[in-house]
């Protein structure tokens, strides 16, 4: 491996493709032509294409290896949706066999959409995830869909995420507090959860080495949680603790017809397997990303998905449906009050499914307040000099105070009753639009840049999936639901939360205009300035 440098910024040169090229270095001149060249997805993708992988100008540390990344894959994928949507997909689908059926599914179409990551994430192997590739496969306008994708995981992806997160954490809290499944009062949820996140602002914000010793220890909660589930439900199973009409006889009585259930119950399994493409945001840090990248990503998903499917069989063999179904977001903490017993189902067990979820929390607030740092110097966002600024603290202050704010938004606007439903719904929306996109990209770039150097070449019917599946989830979002559908009455209509996130997302379009062509925030960002000498 041979360094080399240019304008002061260094560049690791980790293998140069083609016959005759090795040693010869003559397309780094090309980078000195001027700063743009190292910004420009449009010049990494020429870079690449002459010289292989090149290490991007953020100078990070490759500490991650193959375990600490599937860890981290692992860590960021469990978080509260195994322990409160399976109440909300049960009263979606109908019936406890179709609800095993949409895990496994949901399991099968993150496994497609993991595949289609791995092909970007070693074909261009830097980190930002969707902004790297839809700005390397959409060129024109410039950067309109990097901007779009990084506006909605900003302002509504990972505020709604994070919201959703701190509400299960202050219901799990409230739980072990009063022993009530749905009685307290939603309110009381909230401020819990505007309390956690706060919380994790000021730990990141002030105590950064405390922050990650405190994230990696709940990780580990989180894995001995689900542990402890799927144990505890086969002893109690095999002891005939379970309710009379618990388990899997009969077990597609009562399965629902409409399209519309099955998008509701997509979208929350969908929302507890989101992650799986964890590393692609920070594959800098990651040693030797070609290698280790798919094997870390499809690694920690397999992982997870058995714990998931594994959890869920083990609710349906001690809870008969109607107490699923009424369980709303603590079905966790009724499954252990009814195997362990009052003071551990209702006391112990929920503090530290508060605790784990709390985890997400943290890993969330940490990855989104990175993301607005990014973006803010880059000059995706105005305010460059004040969101991508680094405090006394070593963390960046500014755009956690932002991102904490956002979420407190999520956190107290939606209407009582419907807010975790409504979070997850608008938030996962994007995900799957952009997603979707960046598979198409890949696609795109197969014909326009097909010298690009693939590692590993995903198989076409992964990518078919993962395209049909985001087009399902994007357009019966719009069909009404049927009368007796779980989810069509309330005061939030079935067409609010993907309309809120299309309408922001078409409002950007302005914002965009504004911030990257009338005001050139690309041009006057803090990365160029910084490098081309001015500060």
């Amino acid at each position: 491996m041979q360094e080399v440098t240019t304008d002061n910024i260094p560049l690791t040169v980790q293998g140069v493709s083609g016959a005759g090229r090795d040693g010869r270095l003559s397309t780094i001149s090309s980078l000195s032509a001027g700063v743009d060249s190292m910004f420009s997805s449009e010049a990494w993708i020429e870079d690449v294409e002459e010289m292989g992988h090149i290490q991007t100008p953020a100078g990070l540390e490759r500490t991650l290896g193959l375990w600490s990344g599937m860890a981290m894959v692992i860590g960021t994928m469990i978080g509260s949706g195994i322990f409160s949507t399976t109440s909300l997909i049960l009263q979606a689908v109908g019936s406890v066999g179709m609800s095993m059926g949409v895990w496994v599914i949901g399991a099968g179409v993150s496994v497609c959409g993991c595949i289609a990551y791995m092909e970007l994430g070693t074909m261009l192997p830097r980190s930002g995830g969707e902004k790297e590739y839809l700005d390397a496969a959409f060129r024109r306008p410039r950067a309109l869909m990097s901007f779009l994708f990084c506006l909605s995981s900003i302002a509504i992806c990972s505020p709604s995420s994070l919201a959703a997160d701190s509400v299960v954490t202050g219901t799990y809290f409230l739980y072990a507090a009063t022993g009530r499944a749905v009685e307290h009062s939603e309110w009381a949820q909230r401020i819990i959860g505007l309390s956690v996140v706060m919380l994790c602002a000021l730990l990141h914000g002030f105590f950064v080495r405390l922050a990650i010793r405190v994230q990696s220890a709940l990780t580990v909660v989180k894995l001995l949680l689900l542990l402890l589930i799927v144990v505890v439900g086969v002893c109690a199973w095999a002891k005939g603790n379970a309710s009379p009409d618990a388990g899997f006889h009969d077990a597609f009585h009562g399965t629902s017809v409409h399209p519309s259930a099955y998008l509701s119950a997509l979208f929350k399994v969908m929302f507890a397997y989101s992650g799986f493409n964890a590393l692609n945001y920070s594959i800098d840090e990651l040693k030797d990303p070609v290698r280790n990248l798919p094997r870390a990503a499809l690694g920690g998903l397999l992982v997870t998905t058995v714990l998931y499917v594994a959890s869920n069989a083990a609710y349906f063999l001690i809870l008969d449906p109607e107490t699923v179904r009424r369980s709303s977001i603590a079905v966790a903490g009724v499954f252990f009050t009814n195997t362990l017993g009052n003071m551990w189902g209702q006391r112990i067990v929920p503090v530290l499914i508060g605790l784990a979820t709390l985890g997400n929390v943290m890993c969330g607030v940490f990855a989104a307040s990175r993301l607005i740092f990014e973006a803010a110097r880059e000059g995706y966002l105005p305010g460059g000099r004040v969101l991508g600024e680094i405090s006394r603290f070593q963390s960046p202050l500014a755009a956690l105070a932002v991102n904490c704010l956002m979420t407190a938004l999520f956190i107290v606007t939606p209407p009582a009753g419907e807010a975790f439903a409504f979070q997850i719904d608008v938030g996962i929306y994007p995900v799957w639009l952009f997603q979707g996109v960046a598979v198409i990209g890949l696609l795109i770039m197969r014909r326009t840049h097909y010298n690009l150097p693939r590692p590993f070449k995903a198989w076409q019917i992964a990518n078919v999936v993962t395209i049909a599946c985001a087009a399902f989830m994007l357009v019966v979002a719009f069909v009404k639901p049927s009368e007796d559908a779980a989810g069509n009455s309330g005061s939030i209509p079935y067409w609010a939360a993907p309309l809120t996130a299309l309408t922001f997302i078409a409002l950007s379009c302005g914002f965009w205009y504004i911030q990257i062509v009338y005001r050139r925030g690309l041009e006057r960002s803090l990365y160029r300035q910084k490098n081309a000498g001015f500060e």
